[in-house]
């Protein structure tokens, strides 16, 4: 694969775990970076023994040791759009959420495609409200309100979406820790935010947010799935990047 077209990208964009707005610049940023070039490479001559070239959709500069090793700055992985995309959202949080890694955004040379960044989103039924089985992972100092209020729902309507997240362990709502997901639609189901499902009752579509430490056989097992079944749901999460579903990473969407 080679150019993708913007719905293509905005498609990437969503299922790399991005949310809200992100959605947005996200897909602004990549047609600043690549223009939409999955295979493209750039800034070959700014590397050093450590550091190889930028590549694929996001330009995401890749680490020579890590080179075959499905880590997030991996050249050969990145090479892949879904895998690219997933890494970009590692590499955007752990920058405290912020795009400031991404030159393109620094300059704001992305804002030229914001207006077909927007339209692609909206395409593809993903807008910057939060579309259907939309997650968000809590960051640092964000608040229910705020992550509410972001996605145009009330206070209450997250309540109701997420009862675990307002119960005394979270100090109805007051106290609540990055890493933890909020459901933003009655699609998308998580246990670690809204429980287990009740009797008889079977989500459209559930995801599980990837902590530290959790396995791709575990999470399987937690949710009553043949780790075959759980293949067939996320194939992107078993290719070679993944190690055949070996290898994942925190923040990684699993759908159950």
């Amino acid at each position: 694969m080679a150019q993708i077209n913007d719905q293509q990208i905005a498609r990437h964009v969503v299922d790399g775990g991005f949310v809200g707005e992100e959605r947005v610049i996200g897909v602004a940023v990549v047609l600043a970076e690549s223009r939409g070039n999955t295979d493209a490479i750039g800034d070959t001559g700014l590397q050093t023994e450590i550091w190889g070239p930028s590549v694929g959709l996001f330009q995401i500069r890749s680490l020579k040791a890590d080179r075959g090793s499905g880590r997030t700055r991996d050249e050969l992985a990145n090479l892949d759009p879904a895998t690219n995309a997933r890494h970009a959202r590692q590499i955007f949080l752990e920058a405290g959420g912020r795009w400031t890694p991404w030159s393109t955004f620094n300059h704001d040379t992305h804002r030229q495609f914001l207006g077909r960044a927007r339209d692609a989103v909206g395409a593809v039924g993903a807008g910057s409200g939060g579309g259907n089985g939309t997650v968000h992972v809590i960051q640092q100092g964000e608040t229910l309100g705020g992550i509410a209020a972001a996605h145009g729902l009330s206070l209450g309507q997250l309540r109701a979406l997420n009862p675990g997240l307002f119960d005394a362990a979270h100090q109805d709502g007051n106290l609540v820790h990055p890493g933890e997901t909020v459901i933003l639609s009655s699609t998308a189901g998580s246990p670690s935010a809204a429980g287990s499902p009740s009797a008889g009752s079977t989500p459209i579509a559930r995801t599980h947010v990837i902590r530290a430490g959790e396995t791709l056989g575990g999470i399987a097992n937690a949710h009553g799935l043949t780790l075959g079944q759980l293949r067939a749901l996320n194939p992107g999460l078993f290719d070679a990047a993944h190690r055949n579903g070996a290898l994942v990473h925190p923040g990684e969407v699993v759908h159950l």
